[in-house]
């Protein structure tokens, strides 16, 4: 193996096992596997320090919006298939390398970051520290050639204008630090909710403005009124900027149907079902929902990938793994999104 390659696994030991860990584990075991580890990559950096090979680059293909479709450079339709993290201030271990390989070896191709703004330990009130995790993740996604939804998960707070500018300051440090990175795609307001689209549209473009200075071509997924009910409002009265999606929500047998993404598929909105779950007593639908959506290649995230003792969530409460999955270790609705992966 290359010094490279030696890197690229040492890279890649550190995010599963430190960066992961600190969300559960001992500061002592972080701290003597920090001290292991330094040996190492101070060893290697020094041996690699005259080397002129170029850092590894993504393999993912950059994605654009044609005829409401996500397509490649090739003008090639993509469908993204994933799951999406839960809270990654409560759940944050299990945004690792490890479980997106999981997903990956499923047939996936896309992992959500989940990061909430108005809460204890969101953004709002802990920004370096969401950012930290925000980064690693990403990261990850890269070095496994997956694509990655930054999520900036406003729901309590309603209005996406309620907090402008720390949203303007978090786009604006991510999207400087990956120019025009092809695996990510910016979903700049989860579920906007007791506000108007006209409220999103005015908040919408000034993100966008934020994410276009440094990524010319990035994919950017708007969240539509009522908790992402109601997509056809970016279709009826869209936002005048080029590769967007909005998105919609659904938890089958829960508040609203999906006859609104039948209109979609009939009229090539560009729609993008970002989050979505399985709630008790939903399979069937469930099941047919997903059906729906492979055949008509649109994208979607499954709620949510963590141990939650609650329906919606992926894997069983019995479950203590971070990542590699087996299908013991899944839920009944896990078992159900994982097997629809690969579909």
């Amino acid at each position: 193996m290359s010094i490279i390659g030696t890197l690229s696994k040492s890279s890649r030991w550190l995010s599963e096992n430190i960066f992961s860990a600190s969300a559960g584990h001992h500061p002592k075991i972080i701290r003597t596997k920090l001290s292991g580890l330094s040996f190492i990559l101070t060893f290697l950096l020094a041996v690699c320090s005259g080397c002129s090979s170029p850092a590894a680059q993504p393999e993912v293909s950059p994605l654009h919006i044609e005829d409401g479709r996500l397509c490649d450079t090739d003008g090639k339709p993509v469908q993204l298939r994933g799951v999406s993290t839960h809270g990654i201030e409560w759940y944050g271990e299990y945004l690792n390398a490890g479980m997106m390989r999981s997903v990956k070896e499923a047939g996936g191709n896309v992992v959500r970051i989940a990061m909430y703004t108005d809460t204890e330990r969101g953004y709002v009130k802990a920004p370096e520290e969401n950012l930290r995790r925000v980064i690693a993740g990403i990261e990850d996604a890269i070095a496994e050639d997956m694509y990655v939804i930054v999520d900036w998960h406003i729901l309590s707070d309603g209005d996406p204008r309620s907090h402008l500018q720390e949203a303007i300051n978090f786009f604006d440090a991510v999207a400087s630090r990956y120019p025009d990175t092809p695996n990510i795609i910016y979903e700049i307001c989860n579920e906007p909710n007791k506000c108007t689209w006209k409220d999103i549209t005015e908040y919408a473009y000034q993100i966008i403005g934020v994410i276009r200075q440094y990524a010319h071509d990035a994919v950017v997924i708007v969240g539509t009124p009522n908790y992402a009910s109601q997509p056809s409002y970016g279709w009826l009265d869209p936002i005048n900027a080029e590769n967007l999606l909005y998105a919609f929500h659904y938890y089958p047998g829960e508040h609203w149907t999906w006859e609104v993404l039948k209109d979609a598929a009939e009229q090539k909105a560009p729609v993008f079902v970002s989050e979505w779950g399985i709630g008790e007593g939903g399979s069937e639908d469930a099941e047919a929902f997903l059906q729906f959506m492979n055949k008509n290649g649109i994208s979607w995230c499954a709620w949510s990938m963590c141990n939650k003792d609650e329906p919606y969530s992926i894997l069983r409460p019995d479950c203590n793994k971070y990542g590699q999955f087996t299908e013991e270790d899944l839920s009944k609705a896990g078992k159900l999104i994982f097997r629809y992966l690969d579909k």
